[in-house]
């Protein structure tokens, strides 16, 4: 065999072994969430404060503005907690279904807070009850249902 029948082979393998690896892992997106102090909902939001992706996409969250987090505070079984820990901007990764809540730990009295939807909401009951005791805690009155309004405007 000559040396160009074996390169041929060997990069006809490579192209083959690369088709195949993106074809199982599918094209997964990575989405933007920034931290601000003023937002379209308002003071002290994420935004957008609602995403649904599908089983594999990742978020980053970026501090548009400084102090700010992104903190589990319920999500599906199984799930990984995440932490951004006050860093300028974090990436998550989500690889398992169902609906996440999230808050920004100093701010969320003033209701900052987000939820993201993996593939489907299959953990529902479980996110509206922590939704619900999250809101007890929300301190300012003119947004205390943001987050259960976000819920029900979006969550199908």
């Amino acid at each position: 065999m000559n040396k160009f029948v074996k390169l041929s082979l060997i990069l006809s393998v490579i192209i083959a072994s690369q088709a195949i690896f993106a074809s199982s892992h599918g094209d997964h997106k990575t989405h933007v969430v920034q931290m601000k102090n003023m937002g379209t909902l308002g003071a002290m939001v994420f935004e957008p404060s609602f995403l649904k992706i599908n089983l594999g996409d990742s978020v980053l969250f970026e501090m548009a503005d400084a102090g700010h987090n992104a903190v589990t505070v319920a999500a599906p079984s199984g799930s990984k907690p995440f932490d951004t820990r006050y860093e300028p901007s974090t990436k998550v990764t989500f690889d398992v279904k169902g609906l996440y809540l999230y808050k920004c730990a100093p701010h969320a009295m003033m209701a900052m807070a987000g939820i993201i939807q993996v593939a489907d909401a299959n953990n529902s009951q479980e996110i509206i009850a922590a939704i619900q005791k999250f809101e007890d805690t929300v301190m300012m009155p003119n947004v205390k249902t943001r987050i259960s309004d976000l819920f029900k405007e979006n969550v199908k």
